[in-house]
């Protein structure tokens, strides 16, 4: 036990978007498991509170990083065996645009892919990370086939269409593209340049939180009773 213990207290991990709903506690997991952590985040003081949470903090690294700063990951991806990239935008709407798809494309898909390579450029030059976790979501999916049939086992190739997406737009349409796009792009820079990529498809995400405020995923939820 005692060198299980040992083996795991020299593997650090870093975690992008710490202080959000499941970075929060992703982080105390790991903290919790005996992992060194670097924990990403963009403003400091709104995890005062999440470090008091979290136990272990002399294995806790904390680093000031922006997805749309280019090079803002090198720092704490440095030294890392893996990378759990969990920060994201929650873009599920857009205000009225005269060009809506190029309003979107601009302002929620392109900053969303180009943070996602910051962070897979972060890892390249680290030379060190053998291992990332990119999350994803349930709603990439879609469990009816290309005649409307009903899948009875959903998996990686039961991806929802891009173009599908566009022609629907249905409630929550710009996260759904959002998510889509920057799976992919993460999936063909990851092949290009080596990287051991896996993509957890998450779902609605409920229970206790860590955060100081209620995530949104729980903010949907209750949405039918608070309106």
């Amino acid at each position: 036990m005692g060198d299980r213990n040992e083996i795991k207290g020299k593997k650090t991990y870093c975690v992008t978007g710490a202080t959000g709903y499941i970075g929060s506690w992703l982080v105390k997991s790991l903290l919790e498991k005996g992992y060194r952590v670097h924990a990403t985040l963009r403003n400091q003081e709104k995890a005062s509170n999440l470090v008091k949470l979290w136990q272990g903090r002399d294995r806790l690294s904390l680093f000031r990083a922006d997805l749309q700063e280019d090079g803002s990951f090198d720092d704490a991806v440095r030294g890392c065996d893996g990378v759990f990239h969990v920060a994201a935008s929650m873009e599920f709407g857009v205000p009225p645009a005269p060009n809506l798809d190029s309003y979107v494309e601009e302002e929620v898909i392109d900053p969303a892919i180009r943070g996602t390579l910051n962070v897979l450029k972060a890892c390249v030059k680290s030379n060190t990370v053998r291992k990332i976790v990119f999350t994803s979501s349930i709603s990439t999916l879609t469990a009816k086939d290309s005649s409307g049939g009903w899948i009875p086992i959903v998996d990686e190739s039961c991806q929802t269409p891009v173009h599908h997406v566009l022609k629907t737009k249905a409630s929550g349409w710009v996260y759904v593209l959002s998510k889509l796009l920057t799976e992919e792009a993460a999936f063909r820079f990851a092949e290009e340049n080596g990287i051991d990529l896996i993509s957890v498809i998450t779902t609605t995400v409920a229970g206790p939180f860590l955060t100081p405020t209620v995530p949104a995923s729980i903010q949907v939820l209750l949405s039918p009773i608070t309106g």
